[in-house]
C-alpha cells in the first residue's frame, strides 16, 4: 500500500508553499512559451460538494464516505458549505474526528449559502465576503481549522451568466482580491485563455503567484441527477478513457446529495467502478491539497 503524509502534515505544508516549499509525489510539470504543460502523470481529482444539509435525508452518508474510500484507498476534497455543516453538525464533528489525520480526505469550503463567484449580476463584495468569513469560521468551529480552498458555486441564472475569468471585470478582480484576503491557497481555474476543465494554473498575472487555479468538470447535476447525456456510468467512463488517452487530468465534481440520492443504491457502487476504471488507464487519484502542495504542478 502507498504510504501517505497524513492530512495536517499537508494542510501545514501546502499553507507554507509561498515561503518555497518543496514539491511532491507525482512529477514535475514543464513550461513552455509561458503555457504549463500537463504533467508527467495522468492526474484524476474527485471532489464531492458536500451542500445537502438534511440530517435525515443525508443519513449515513459520511460513515459510508469513510468505508468505501478507506478500503479503496480513495482520495478525495469535500468542499462543505458552512450552512450544510451547521445543520449537520454532529455528523460531521464525527467524521471530521475519522478523518482528520488521514491524508485521504481533504476538507475545504463550498461558500455559507452557496453564493456565487465569477457572474455579471452578482452580490456585492462585502456580502460575499461576510459569507465566506461566515463559513471559514464554521470550519473552526468545527474543526479547528481554517480552510485553504474554495470551489466556486453554481447559482442557477440567479446572479446572471457567468463571466469567463475572474479578468474580466473590475468585479470579478476584486472577488478574487477578496478571497485572497481570507488566505485562500486553491480555487478554481477561471482565467482568461484558461481551459477550465483540464489546467492548472497559479494566479500571478493577477498579483497573486501564491494561489492555485485547479481544473474543475463533469458534474454529477448534469449526467447522473438529469442524465443529459443518456447511462450515467456509460457516459462519465468514456470521458475518463478518453481524457486518459490525450494525458488530461480527469476533474471529477460529485455532490454529496447526487451521490447518496441518485444513484442506483447507497454502497457508493457508481464511485468504485468509476476509480476503478480510471486507475485501470492509468490514472493517479490526488486531492487538491496534494495538488497544492506539488508546486512544481502549478507555479
Amino acid at each position: 500500500m502507498e504510504t501517505r503524509p497524513n492530512r495536517r502534515d499537508l494542510l501545514k505544508a501546502a499553507i507554507g508553499l509561498a515561503a518555497g516549499t518543496a514539491s511532491w509525489a507525482f512529477g514535475r510539470t514543464e513550461k513552455a512559451g509561458g503555457e504549463q504543460s500537463r504533467a508527467k502523470e495522468n492526474l484524476f481529482l474527485l471532489r464531492y460538494d458536500t451542500e445537502r444539509g438534511d440530517p435525515e435525508g443525508m443519513k449515513g452518508f459520511l460513515e459510508k464516505v469513510v468505508e468505501v474510500h478507506r478500503s479503496h484507498q480513495i482520495p478525495a476534497t469535500l468542499f462543505c458549505t458552512g450552512a450544510a455543516l451547521e445543520r449537520m453538525e454532529m455528523p460531521f464533528r464525527s467524521f471530521y474526528g475519522e478523518v482528520k489525520d488521514d491524508a485521504l480526505f481533504d476538507i475545504q469550503d463550498h461558500s455559507y449559502s452557496h453564493i456565487g463567484l465569477g457572474y455579471e449580476r452578482g452580490k456585492p463584495i462585502p456580502t460575499l465576503k461576510a459569507d465566506y468569513e461566515r463559513s471559514f469560521a464554521v470550519h473552526e468551529r468545527l474543526f479547528g481549522v481554517r480552510p485553504i480552498g474554495i470551489s466556486m458555486c453554481a447559482t442557477g441564472g440567479r446572479d446572471g451568466n457567468g463571466l469567463a475569468s475572474f479578468d474580466a471585470t473590475e468585479k470579478s478582480r476584486a472577488e478574487l482580491e477578496m478571497v485572497a484576503s481570507l488566505g485562500v491557497r486553491m480555487i478554481n481555474s477561471y482565467l482568461t485563455g484558461v481551459n477550465r476543465s483540464r489546467t492548472f494554473i497559479n494566479y500571478g498575472v493577477m498579483g497573486y503567484p501564491e494561489i492555485m487555479g485547479f481544473p474543475s468538470g463533469y458534474p454529477d447535476t448534469g449526467w447522473m441527477h438529469r442524465r443529459e447525456r443518456g447511462d450515467p456510468l456509460e457516459y462519465i467512463l468514456g470521458e475518463i478513457r478518453k481524457r486518459a488517452d490525450r494525458h488530461e487530468t480527469m476533474p471529477l465534481m460529485l455532490h454529496d446529495w447526487v451521490a447518496w440520492t441518485r444513484a442506483a443504491d447507497r454502497e457508493l457502487t457508481h464511485v468504485k467502478r468509476i476509480v476503478d476504471a480510471a486507475r485501470k488507464v492509468g490514472y493517479k487519484l490526488v486531492t487538491h491539497v496534494d495538488c497544492l502542495r506539488n508546486k512544481d504542478l502549478w507555479a
